[in-house]
């Protein structure tokens, strides 16, 4: 029986779309002996199948140029742009000439690695071989010094070129993007001699955008869609839409780019779908991100983590928990910022059982126990009441970082150790860690929690002196409620009135708090007229100023003030609280009829209130909040 010839076997090859159906051409091309293995090595790279490609590659005897760049070509689409690297090098050991498809990859492989030494060492076998006239390579090194930060090469290269088109405006603009140069950018982009296209367009939006000028970037989106280029935005452009809205939290904007998505039928792919999840989380429309979440066929971790971070990052704690629960029902593998933004949850709901089964999870599945993660699992012990945990965490990281540093020290602080919370600070700058503003917060923090004046006062003026830091409202704060507390209400003042930012309701609610403290009417006189006269004055410190007058019988005041808070309508929402039994967060709101148990839960408390009486407990009113709403 005659074989079939090769040339049979050619487009079969080419019209694959499966690896099984390559699996059987395999098996005919071996039966038969046909030199179609290159013909097979180009097509498995397509089909993104790399270890059968590498397979089929070793069994080349005598590789080409051609089998060289097939595998190099491979690996850098695969994300493996070390290997890429590697074959390179060993193409050049076995004598094999590159050719001009060579390159474009192996720069590929060196920007993705930001290996600027590698690339300019390459760069010069491209002259070496007479390459320096090939536009397919020059915009590969456009691209690649450009991603390497190294814009001067960049242009040179550019600067030498004889001819360009699209690919190499677009590289060139794209770099200038990036770096943000983007005068320069639009620069280049008003002198384009070729049709400009949407990647070109994208890139400039893109650049406005970034760096949140919503204005040109809204012009130039409407200058595209008029342009004589004849040129519609694609995905890639609202994406960069919407990022910008995002980062602006302009939720008007935002909903106009999602009705031009809407109404021009812009395909909806998982990138986009996530950035239109992403915008309306971060612009408080957590309903239609999530009715957008959930229309997602095929949900990717970024889905996952954009919904989450919504959550998060809008106070809906409970709710970021139930969709982690539900990501890990479906089997969804979550990575760092996925946990992170859970243990942030976790803080914030005080749900110890549950961020210490996250950090049990980071361990059974390999997730690297990186700095990130230790300082987010440092804040969620921390906040949830288990310190010796968070100390735990924190000793056992090994490379550390400001955040982590902060994250020990406020910890510390918030728990009253404020001897520790100094000691940590002490071990910062042994190590070489520079302290920012974060970190006198946390100082000042645990000075004030742990009543420490004189070591309050150093560290403040070490705060400006020595690290030449100016002083925000939080760290003026804590210095005025330090001095206050401690009874030097005169230094405190002093402090107040040269500040270098103006005081807001915080400082003086603090001052007020102070005056609380030491029954100084007089001065919570002044203090209280600020108070009244702003423009959103604080339901708590009116309820004190109220409170102050009372226990000293000024009864005209006390009505004087409710009176002001009528007038004008300052009101205070329902507080509530969180706790965690057997691993399940249980929320509480004040006067709250509607929990499942709460009959249960109120009779409790009446007991224990009818308990501390038979103790003999008698509360002291004097200074309580009372409520100023219904008097």
């Amino acid at each position: 029986m005659n074989s079939p010839p090769p040339s049979m076997f050619l487009p079969l090859i080419r019209s694959s779309t499966s690896l099984t159906q390559i699996h059987q051409i395999h098996a005919q091309i071996l039966v038969h002996g046909f030199p179609l293995h290159n013909h097979l090595l180009a097509k498995l790279v397509d089909l993104h199948s790399i270890d059968y490609a590498r397979s089929i590659f070793d069994q080349i005897p005598s590789p080409t140029d051609f089998s060289w760049n097939a595998i190099i070509r491979g690996y850098t689409l695969d994300g493996s742009p070390h290997k890429s690297l590697f074959f390179y090098s060993k193409m050049l050991q076995d004598g094999v000439k590159p050719s001009n498809f060579t390159y474009p990859f192996v720069f590929k492989a060196c920007s993705s690695l930001y290996l600027i030494q590698e690339g300019e060492q390459i760069h010069t076998h491209v002259f070496k071989l007479g390459f320096q006239s090939d536009i397919f390579i020059n915009n590969s090194l456009i691209d690649m010094y450009c991603k390497c930060s190294c814009i001067k090469s960049a242009n040179q290269v550019w600067d030498e070129m004889e001819d360009t088109d699209e690919v190499s405006w677009n590289s060139i603009i794209s770099g200038y993007v990036r770096l943000g140069e983007i005068g320069k950018a639009r620069e280049l982009f008003d002198e384009m001699p070729v049709r400009r296209n949407v990647v070109c367009w994208t890139a400039l939006i893109n650049g406005y955008g970034r760096e949140g000028n919503l204005i040109e970037m809204l012009g130039l989106f409407l200058r595209m869609l008029v342009s004589l280029d004849d040129v519609g935005p694609n995905s890639a452009t609202m994406v960069c839409l919407l990022s910008a809205c995002s980062s602006l939290s302009d939720l008007n904007l935002g909903r106009w780019v999602s009705v031009f998505i809407d109404v021009n039928g812009i395909p909806l792919n998982a990138i986009l779908c996530t950035a239109l999840i992403d915008m309306n989380s971060k612009c408080g429309d957590l309903k239609k991100a999530r009715r957008l979440f959930d229309q997602i066929s095929c949900k990717t971790i970024v889905s996952w983590n954009a919904m989450i971070t919504g959550y998060v990052q809008r106070g809906s704690l409970e709710e970021a928990v139930m969709l982690f629960h539900l990501m890990q029902a479906e089997l969804v593998k979550p990575n760092e910022i996925t946990m992170v933004n859970v243990l942030s949850a976790c803080a914030g709901l005080g749900a110890l059982e549950l961020g210490r089964q996250v950090h049990l999870y980071l361990g059974r599945n390999g997730l690297e126990l990186n700095v990130i993660l230790a300082t987010a699992l440092v804040d969620m012990y921390s906040k949830c009441g288990s310190i010796d945990n968070a100390c735990l965490v924190f000793v056992k990281t090994g490379k550390k970082d400001v955040a982590l540093w902060n994250a020990m020290i406020l910890g510390l602080a918030y728990h009253g150790n404020g001897r520790d919370s100094l000691a940590v600070l002490t071990q910062m700058e042994r190590d070489g860690a520079r302290p920012n503003d974060i970190t006198f917060i946390g100082v000042l923090s645990a000075c004030n929690h742990s009543g420490l004046v004189e070591e309050g006062r150093s560290h403040f003026s070490d705060m400006v002196k020595k690290h030449g830091l100016s002083p925000r409202v939080e760290h003026y704060a804590c210095m005025v409620d330090l001095l206050g507390r401690a009874g030097h209400l005169d230094e405190a003042i002093e402090l107040v009135q040269n500040m270098v930012v103006s005081p807001d309701s915080i400082i003086w609610g603090a001052l007020l708090s102070a005056c609380r403290i030491h029954r100084n009417v007089e001065l919570a006189d002044k203090i209280g007229e600020v108070i009244m006269s702003l423009q959103d004055p604080n339901l708590g410190f009116c309820i004190l100023l109220s409170n102050i007058y009372a226990s000293v019988g000024r009864w005209k005041d006390v009505a004087r003030v409710r009176r002001l808070v009528k007038e004008q309508g300052i009101k205070k929402p329902s507080g509530f609280s969180w706790i965690e039994i057997e691993g399940v967060v249980q929320r509480f709101v004040v006067e709250d009829t509607t929990h499942v148990q709460c009959q249960e839960i109120y009779k409790a408390h009446q007991n224990l209130v009818n308990h501390l009486k038979d103790e003999g407990y008698v509360p002291n009113f004097d200074f309580v909040l009372k409520n100023i709403d219904g008097m």
